[in-house]
């Protein structure tokens, strides 16, 4: 339930996903009033996210393993005509994680830490007031609350409803994702299929994970158009043996942005994680890259509050930092997803063939980083064979455009 008394803080975080439960804890345990709004009424629910997190992100943070339903070692990636290359690492290059346990991990984190958590409370409005973000707040029994903070700070996800008003930027390209579980077994490894009849403009993919002991196949599909359909697509080519009798297909579908705003920062608001756009451009995976970012929002935030200075000024060190972290994996990114995007299936086929024709799917494995991925897409540009595919239309100037942006919500 709602305090009764108490209206104003020092910080108000929207949203418990992992990047606003990470800013909120570091706030919390330096001493400042912190208090997390949460429109759903349980914490991580529902799951819009595909939950593999790398074991970079799990040294990091110190998850736990009891989030764990499965890892990712091994992986083979499908060309649209069917070349396959796979790559097997010594260990775990990334965990699938239950999303939810993730999620209430953090928050439980943020809680003991000092941080007010207000479920089933959504932001409806916000506006600067007498110095400070005046928030109204909506609950489903239709109850209005007037909270005010010193400092917002924009962890909701991908949803731009105030950002053009706080002056912040948002994201111009997002794409389709949505995902499955289905009961049973098969897979040695992770699967990644190419192609435009499986996923225009990026990738599907499976892997195998276990709930409750019990084996089963967790499906997705990336693409900036009809992610559902595609999703249908896959399971009914691939894994009809695991659909249910009637047809039926359960699944989950959002957006993620895939370009950062062009501002993430304002007088007394920041914005982290899937709200500042800090996704990885290739996989669509972000909660590394946020939690990463809301470290950062959260040590300028301190900084500033020693200071005195939460406007523009005294918050702007926040996209500088986060940026030099963060920024050339992302420019490097959304280049190479540019390139891809444009390549026809021929083209992928032929990229896959010079792979394996050429030896150079073992240099290549040599360069793999689940979460960091300049190496292999500078190996790739750099090759003169393979850069000439990835180039190929982009100086088509009647080739498709790289990608579709998707209205902003």
């Amino acid at each position: 339930s709602l305090p009764s008394m108490q209206q104003s803080y020092d910080v108000l975080v929207v949203g418990a996903g992992p990047a606003g439960c990470t800013a909120a804890e570091r706030l919390a345990a330096a001493g400042l009033d912190v208090a997390v709004l949460e429109e759903h009424a349980v914490i991580g629910e529902p799951v819009d996210c595909t939950g593999v997190v790398g074991t970079e992100a799990f040294e990091q943070f110190d998850l736990p393993q009891s989030i764990v339903v499965g890892s990712v070692s091994g992986v083979t990636i499908h060309s649209p005509a069917g070349i396959s290359a796979t790559y097997q690492a010594d260990g775990p290059l990334a965990y699938i994680v239950d999303r939810a346990e993730l999620d209430r991990t953090l928050a439980a984190r943020a809680q003991t830490a000092g941080t007010t958590f207000l479920l089933s409370t959504q932001a409806v409005d916000v506006s600067r007031d007498h110095g400070g973000i005046a928030v109204t707040c909506r609950r489903p029994d239709s109850e209005v609350r007037h909270l005010s903070a010193k400092v917002l700070i924009l962890a909701g996800g991908p949803r731009f409803a105030f950002h053009e008003r706080l002056g912040l930027g948002t994201s111009s390209v997002l794409w389709r994702s949505a995902h499955a579980e289905l009961p049973g077994d098969g897979l040695p490894h992770a699967q990644v299929y190419l192609g435009r009849d499986v996923a225009p403009g990026a990738f599907a993919w499976a892997v195998p994970i276990k709930h409750d002991g019990m084996p089963r196949v967790r499906v997705g599909v990336n693409s900036h158009c009809d992610a559902p359909r595609y999703l249908r697509k896959l399971c009914e080519e691939r894994f009809p043996h695991l659909l249910s009798g009637d047809g039926s297909l359960p699944y989950r579908s959002w957006v993620v942005p895939v370009i950062p705003p062009s501002k993430t920062y304002a007088d007394r608001v920041l914005a982290v994680g899937d709200a500042a756009g800090q996704v990885k451009p290739t996989s669509g995976g972000g909660i590394y890259y946020g939690m990463l970012s809301a470290q950062v929002a959260a040590d300028t935030v301190l900084e500033a509050f020693r200071r005195g200075t939460l406007g523009r000024d005294g918050l702007s060190a926040y996209e500088k930092r986060w940026r030099a972290r963060l920024g050339f994996d992302l420019k490097l990114g959304t280049l190479f997803r540019r390139s891809f995007a444009r390549m026809t299936d021929r083209d992928v086929d032929d990229l896959f063939q010079t792979l394996h024709r050429h030896g150079l799917l073992a240099r290549i494995t040599e360069k793999v980083s689940f979460d960091w991925h300049r190496e292999l897409i500078l190996f790739l540009l750099k090759n003169p064979k393979l850069a000439r595919i990835f180039m190929r239309r982009c100086l088509d100037r009647n080739a498709e455009p790289a990608f579709s942006a998707l209205p902003a919500f």
